[in-house]
């Protein structure tokens, strides 16, 4: 007797109902990786995340796996998953690479965005310098989502992969960080107006750049760096003492 159809349908829909709690954890453990709530060489304790999430260890274990792609963490054979040993050098060359494909996305906003999308940017660039911080964290993310618009799909998935792995967060304890990007933003939509593909991608590049190293100055005021070659000199005690 052949299965009810249904019965696969909800198969499939509890593999999507996973996927996206996996997602969601993904989602809290990245901010707690990039904001310093769990610092370099720590486990992560999945019995701790499954409590306060109040998600079976399924989910978790797939958004460990996600993030150990994402580089932020490892995955060690019988002991777990540990938060990766970010240094100052890996945040620059992601915000490089970042840079890099924004820029190019920018040149091409240049050319291919409409006059209306040129008039809701500005609009966006009034809320943004104008705004408290949440209407600003909301304008610079409606800023790039105009402008990234004109990029191809899969363009676009890599945008979003790279924001998302190191999140604004990350340096938006900066004071200095939304001075600077008033001024950037207005570089970059001075050469968009212009329609100036050179100036928009080399404004673009800037700008992410400018975002890396305030990131790495925010983690350094927090003692991450410190922090974690703390936690690696005492890992490498612990081995040598084991080894005796």
């Amino acid at each position: 007797m052949s299965q009810p159809a249904h019965k696969t349908d909800d198969l499939a829909l509890r593999r999507i109902r996973r996927g996206s709690l996996a997602d969601d954890v993904a989602r809290h453990l990245r901010d707690l990786i990039l904001t310093g709530g769990v610092r370099p060489g720590e486990r992560i304790d999945q019995g701790a995340v499954s409590s306060a999430l109040n998600v079976s260890r399924s989910p978790i274990r797939e958004a460990v796996v996600v993030l150990a792609q994402e580089g932020l963490v490892t995955l060690s054979p019988n002991r777990g998953a540990f938060v990766a040993d970010i240094t100052p050098t890996d945040i620059a060359e992601h915000y490089e690479v970042f840079g890099a494909l924004s820029g190019r996305t920018a040149a091409v906003a240049a050319v291919e965005l409409s006059d209306a999308d040129l008039a809701e940017l500005v609009e966006i660039h009034s809320r943004f310098s104008t705004g408290d911080e949440h209407e600003m964290s909301t304008a610079n993310h409606d800023f790039h989502r105009v402008i990234n618009s004109v990029a191809s799909r899969r363009t676009r998935w890599l945008l979003s992969l790279l924001e998302r792995s190191v999140p604004a967060r990350y340096y938006e304890f900066s004071g200095r960080f939304y001075d600077d990007a008033i001024a950037d933003h207005q570089a970059i939509l001075d050469a968009l107006v212009a329609r100036d593909p050179d100036a928009a991608r080399g404004a673009m590049e800037h700008h992410l750049c400018e975002g890396g190293r305030a990131a790495t100055e925010a983690l350094t005021v927090q003692g991450f760096w410190k922090d974690a070659a703390a936690m690696k000199d005492n890992a490498a005690l612990t081995q040598v003492s084991d080894d005796r």
